[in-house]
């Protein structure tokens, strides 16, 4: 016996045609979201102009990104102006070193924008830097910790540890970047790194060497360190003094404010004598090395 539906056929028909028109209203809100997730005012990127790159520029160009990548949404020395413009002049200069074919910084700039402090979605700019470090890009390899969120519990931990074992394959490569940081990892023995402090220390050196801002791992590193004494408090001075270049002391974190508190240092004139030997010192690298890190070096 044949079994008849008890929905009449136009009231099917408007059934199937609401549905359909969930459906596309839902397919168009994830498109929606998707594309908001995404960077679209850059300009494209010219890879037939990248071709004419010179190493020299290429070189100067990941110099200055990595110098200021860490600290893309903040004041820098180099950037430094609080009515925003800073911000816009670092992107101002991302976007020049894009324009003349540096790939690098138009993936940072597809992730990171310096005036709004957006970060927008790293799964495209991943997936080409991904392509980059396999290739055997080192400055790839270094750039990739920083243009994700490394919060562990995040929406992009997926990516944290490849983040790192990129960081190995540039340091073991020799990349001033990733060296940088290999020099702190090694130091305090983080992120699959072994501790070996004489080699941190020797790895941040180097890429201080580069101007890559190694002194920054190091003056890290100290401030952890107890600071009982001269000899500590000049050490920290004189690495602190370098990381200068690269990053922004709060006067409160600086040696010579710590050393002029009384409620930090209460009735101690020899700190207030060394604090002012230390203002009027300009400390070279290579002073700074010479005073190690004390304790052994380790």
């Amino acid at each position: 016996m044949l079994v008849r539906s008890s929905m009449k056929p136009t009231t099917r028909r408007r059934w199937l045609d609401a549905m359909l028109l969930v459906v596309a209203i839902l397919f168009a809100t994830f498109a929606l979201w998707a594309y908001s997730q995404e960077r679209h005012d850059l300009p494209p990127f010219d890879y037939e102009r990248a071709k004419s790159l010179t190493p020299e520029r290429r070189a100067m160009y990941e110099r200055d990104l990595f110098n200021e990548v860490m600290y893309w949404n903040i004041g820098s020395p180099k950037y430094m102006e609080r009515d925003g413009s800073g911000a816009r002049r670092r992107e101002a200069d991302w976007l020049t070193m894009t324009r003349d074919g540096y790939e690098l910084a138009y993936i940072t700039l597809q992730v990171l924008q310096p005036p709004s402090g957006i970060r927008y979605s790293v799964k495209k700019p991943l997936a080409r830097l991904t392509e980059l470090a396999d290739g055997g890009d080192a400055g790839a390899m270094c750039l990739y910790t920083y243009l994700i969120d490394r919060d562990p519990n995040g929406k992009e931990a997926k990516y944290i540890e490849p983040a790192y074992s990129y960081k190995r394959q540039g340091a073991q490569l020799g990349h001033p970047a990733c060296l940088r940081d290999a020099g702190y990892f090694l130091m305090t023995g983080i992120h699959g790194f072994p501790k070996d402090v004489p080699a941190g220390l020797e790895a941040a050196i180097q890429a201080e060497r580069a101007e890559y801002g190694g002194a920054v791992s190091i003056a890290v590193y100290l401030t952890q360190r107890p600071t009982n004494d001269a000899d500590a408090w000049t050490r920290l001075y004189c690495w602190q003094s370098l990381a200068s270049k690269y990053r922004v002391y709060s006067e409160f974190s600086t040696v010579i404010f710590k050393l002029r508190n009384p409620l930090q240092q209460p009735k101690n004139a020899e700190y207030f004598l060394l604090a002012d030997r230390l203002e009027k010192w300009s400390p070279s690298l290579d002073e700074c090395v010479a005073l190690g890190l004390g304790m052994g070096d380790s």
